[in-house]
């Protein structure tokens, strides 16, 4: 206990270095505190299912000449085709995930409508099996019935007013299928990656296959919205499960034309990871993230650690005649240290406390950097044992070489205030740690300035369409087209709209409606590889402002009669030129009519910049519209939304509005890149702050035993500029050392990441230039200020005692 007085006492009385110290690991642990917290709550997801271990989704692969396709859908027929072959699994769960429109009659007083756009999970009694619930009414069982829902309670209560209300009343969806409550659940984690807020029964949906293009007869079709997992045994032999499957493969996928279809088992543990696949909320992160937020973390903490060391060492110097006295008066070595680690054990106490305080604050700002919940608490169980694993072990990294050099201090030598360099270890360990905290500040620098460029280069890519002023609205796929048609002239008398274009998708979307094809040059042939499918009207062309290198748009049909095809498309096909390919004749599927190739459009971005522009076939197919693209003029504002509003609801008043702008559903393409940004631009300003405290304390500790060094050069006519330099060019040349460290370090690692785009900036030497220019500035203000001080102090002082 007297030993924490004694450090209390000591750390009150050096107050400007303890503040800082306190400041450098306050930040350096609430930095590591919130990656923690974000780090382990996405390694959190979907762990708490008992069957974690045991459920695996089944996935497509499917191979082509040159590339590879991966869907989480499989062929409808496939789960029937399992409990036949396979009946040794515990459990096989169909699923098919859809958007639909719900109608609540009697609805709750409290909502403004009754129409509500809902994402509605079609299923068996087993997928709680598989996913567990907490039932507040009902059982699964329900779910063997057909007409039967169940809700979650955020559902339930948003639907009715309240859980208890909601059992049996009714609701309908689609505006064709009635569809009763039969049970209630708690709602799910957020942290898992099947939320279930609408389950209706699958009987339900064999009974309205037709109405959500379900086929339970068809091998050909393949649907990301349609998924199955199984359950296996803990006793099972998952290499003998995936054997069994490969045999399934062989023996249903047989006479596909040029394309081969591969059943995979995706273990439950991989889904929130794998990213060549996807979820059904569409929460996803890599791995490798992870991993970068991780290390991220352990930089950080690492330099509040070497900050410490450098400013307790540095304090040294002032303490030496206490520790000399300590010593004559019978103080032993392991006193001494226990001393050394009081003081840095209670100061890393402090600087626990006040991060905590600092995570509290930023909490409600960490939807930023990920999908978690708002509301989360910060001191769970995990949080406590890492804030208490950290501070044992930042108490030994920033404690054990300070005490280690203080308890070495010779007795005589320490009262005479003759400490110098020697005795307190000499000058290449500090060297080498600010080497280190400079080197991993650049690092993340350059991470910053790589992640803002690229994002930059996204954001102001040209994508080959314009995406300015789009408003695009889901229109109802309603069996009476004509009512689309009347709907987009509406539109178009409005002054405000340039131009309306209906189609089954923009330009740029998540959508990779892909189909095998036969093209017709010198003879027909099937070709061995997919190509992307765009229905759309022939306004289509101008409203997006697509450009031609060749032809001429289509005709407008309701059924497929001619088409256009890409840049891409012509190389891919091996034909000479975009005017040679006017003309030919392309056929979508094995029974598909022959159209003939009327323009080729110049590539544009389909999907995100990730992936490289793929073969494309566009055409009219009125069947497959699903959203009007509305070209707005300059300032059309609020009125016209309203407007656009006003004519939806009059033409299909009973369906439910759904728009968003072009521009802002393509940014959420790049959300999680947005993120780590962010991540990098957070940090690498922590980084530097933290770096300029060490610092600091580097050059505080120098110039203590320079001070009279500094004096006798003075009073021989130096100038100051000349002291400046000398005490700034060993740390020149330290961070230069950093910079060498940290550039083929940050290269490997932003190339991996930049690997991610197929489109994407050059890692050029320009950008490490401005880093090292920029370490070099930030370096010479906090040493400059500091050495000025000494270089202008009046030499009289620093030499009186001689």
């Amino acid at each position: 206990m007297n030993y924490f007085k004694i450090a209390w006492r000591a750390i009150v009385r050096q107050k400007q270095t303890s503040l800082i110290n306190l400041l450098g690991l306050s930040l350096g642990i609430a930095s590591a505190l919130i990656l923690f917290v974000i780090v382990r709550y996405e390694w959190s997801y979907d762990r708490f299912q008992r069957n974690y271990e045991y459920v695996y989704r089944i996935v497509t692969e499917t191979p082509y000449e040159n590339s590879v396709d991966y869907n989480t859908g499989i062929p409808y027929p496939v789960p029937e085709a399992l409990q036949v072959d396979m009946p040794q699994l515990k459990a096989i769960v169909p699923l098919l995930a859809t958007g639909g429109q719900v109608d609540v009659p009697n609805r709750n007083p409290q909502n403004a409508s009754d129409k509500y756009a809902e994402q509605v999970i079609f299923t068996t009694a087993d997928f709680f099996t598989l996913f567990d619930a907490t039932w507040l009414a009902g059982s699964a069982s329900v779910l063997s019935d057909p007409n039967n829902a169940v809700l979650d309670r955020e559902t339930a209560t948003r639907f009715f007013g309240s859980w208890q209300e909601a059992i049996g009343r009714s609701f309908e969806l689609a505006n064709a299928v009635p569809l009763r409550v039969a049970a209630i659940v708690e709602d799910a984690p957020e942290n898992s990656n099947f939320p279930y807020h609408l389950i209706a029964s699958f009987p339900t949906l064999k009974a309205n296959a037709q109405l959500f293009d379900y086929d339970p007869i068809d091998w050909n079709s393949v649907s990301s919205s349609f998924q199955t997992y199984v359950l296996l045994d803990s006793k099972q032999d998952v290499k003998a499960i995936r054997q069994q499957l490969d045999g399934l493969t062989k023996k249903y996928f047989k006479d596909q034309g040029n394309s081969s279809r591969i059943l995979h088992l995706q273990p439950l543990s991989d889904i929130h990871f794998d990213l060549r696949y996807g979820t059904i909320n569409e929460r996803m992160i890599n791995r490798a993230t992870l991993t970068t937020l991780t290390l991220i973390g352990i930089f950080i903490l690492i330099m509040a650690a070497i900050n410490f060391v450098n400013l307790s060492t540095a304090q040294a110097i002032g303490k030496s005649k206490e520790i000399g006295v300590r010593k004559v008066l019978g103080g032993s070595r392991g006193s001494l240290m226990a001393q050394s680690f009081g003081e840095t054990f209670l100061l890393v106490c402090f600087a626990v406390i006040v991060a905590v305080g600092m995570a509290y604050a930023a909490m409600p700002y960490i939807h930023h950097l990920s999908d978690m919940p708002k509301e989360l608490p910060l001191l769970q169980g995990n949080t406590v044992i890492f804030l208490c694993i950290t501070l044992i072990v930042m108490t030994i990294l920033s404690g054990l070489y300070p005490a280690l050099i203080v308890s070495r201090f010779k007795p005589v030598v320490a009262l005479k205030s003759k400490i110098n360099t020697a005795q307190l270890g000499g000058m290449p360990i500090r060297k080498v740690l600010v080497v280190v905290q400079f080197a991993i500040a650049q690092l993340l620098m350059i991470g910053t300035f790589v992640a803002v460029r690229q994002m930059a280069f996204v954001r102001d890519a040209d994508l080959g369409f314009d995406k300015e002023a789009v408003y695009v609205v889901q229109v109802p796929s309603d069996d009476n087209r004509q009512l689309m048609a009347t709907f987009k002239q509406q539109l178009l008398q409005l002054p405000e709209i340039k131009s309306v274009s209906l189609a089954s998708d923009v330009p740029s979307s998540d959508n990779r409606w892909s189909s095998n094809f036969y093209y017709k040059g010198e003879g027909e042939q099937e070709i061995a590889f997919p190509t992307f499918l765009k229905f759309a009207d022939a306004d289509y062309f101008d409203n997006y402002k697509l450009t031609f290198a060749a032809g001429k748009p289509y005709q407008e049909s309701d059924t497929l009669k001619e088409a256009v095809i890409n840049e891409t498309m012509v190389k891919k096909l091996g034909i000479s030129s975009p005017e040679e390919a006017i003309g030919k004749h392309v056929r979508i599927g094995f029974s598909g009519q022959w159209m003939p190739i009327t323009g080729v459009v110049k590539d544009f971005t389909p999907n995100s910049l990730k992936e490289e522009v793929g073969p494309m076939i566009m055409s009219t197919l009125k069947d497959s519209y699903s959203i009007a693209g509305i070209k707005l003029a300059r300032g059309a504002g609020k009125s016209t939304l309203s407007a656009i509003n006003q004519r939806f609801n009059e033409r299909y008043p009973e369906h439910y509005f759904q728009a968003d702008f072009l521009d802002e559903s393509i940014a959420k393409f790049y959300k999680q890149e947005d993120r780590m940004a962010l991540v990098y631009q957070l940090f690498a300003v922590l980084s530097i702050i933290i770096s300029g405290i060490g610092l600091y304390g580097m050059v505080s500790f120098i110039l203590a035993q320079k001070i009279k060094e500094i004096g006798i050069r003075k009073v021989l006519g130096a100038s100051v500029t000349s002291i400046v330099y000398l005490f700034s060019k060993e740390f020149i040349y330290m961070i230069l050392i950093a910079f060498c460290v940290a550039a083929p370090l940050a290269y490997y690692a932003m190339s991996n990441w930049l690997a991610n785009f197929a489109y994407r900036i050059d890692l050029g030497v320009g950008l490490f230039l401005i880093v090292i220019l920029a370490a070099l500035t930030i370096a010479m203000l906090t040493i400059g200020i500091k050495a000025f001080k000494a270089a202008v102090a009046n030499p009289v002082d620093s030499l009186r005692d001689e």
